[in-house]
């Protein structure tokens, strides 16, 4: 009984120990340009958003991501919109207004997005530099920005910070809780 037990243990563990691949890819960037998955992995992490002009929560989310992007050398934030053609111009048009650090692809056909079975945005994935799928979040929410970066820093192999230590303010500059230290995390 005990060694069924055992083996049973050791399967589910063997299982959670493979990560699923991220698929192959080739979207357009905002020039027009394909990237393929090939082009992006094996530098380091990447973090893969899906996103919608029309998402508040998706827009929430991009000032962190941005942070996240900026701490980070080795970390690439992708952002793949799934704006149908026709609401891309506004898409384009709301990150240009911004100065934010990531590859944007875009998914009009959701082909990537049901490959991985996105229906909503905000959908956050964490890929480690093997291309390999570790973490996976859907929404977004205040809070939510510290657990990527818990898997961020996990991925890199970081220590994980602790609560209380001196740092500096990690906000980007149109962080929305900025005035509030209490809201965006920042500590004096």
């Amino acid at each position: 009984m005990k060694l069924w037990l055992c083996v049973i243990i050791l399967a589910l563990l063997a299982g959670a120990a493979f990560a699923d691949p991220l698929p192959e890819f080739r979207l357009p960037d905002e020039t027009g340009k394909n990237v393929a998955l090939s082009d992006l992995v094996g530098k380091g992490p990447l973090i893969v958003d899906f996103w919608a002009d029309y998402c508040q929560p998706c827009k929430l989310a991009m000032p962190h991501l941005d942070a996240l992007a900026r701490k980070y050398d080795s970390l690439t934030v992708v952002l793949v919109s799934l704006d149908a053609p026709k609401a891309q111009a506004k898409a384009r048009a709301f990150l240009k207004s911004k100065d934010y650090k990531f590859v944007t692809l875009f998914d009009p056909d959701k082909t990537l997005a049901k490959k991985l079975n996105v229906v909503n945005p905000p959908h956050t994935f964490i890929v480690n530099k093997e291309g390999e799928i570790v973490w996976s979040h859907l929404g977004f929410e205040a809070g939510a920005e510290k657990e990527y970066e818990a898997q961020v820093r996990q991925v890199m192999g970081l220590e994980e910070e602790k609560a209380g230590e001196e740092k500096d303010c990690d906000c980007p500059p149109d962080c929305p809780g900025r005035a509030s230290k209490e809201a965006c995390g920042c500590e004096d």
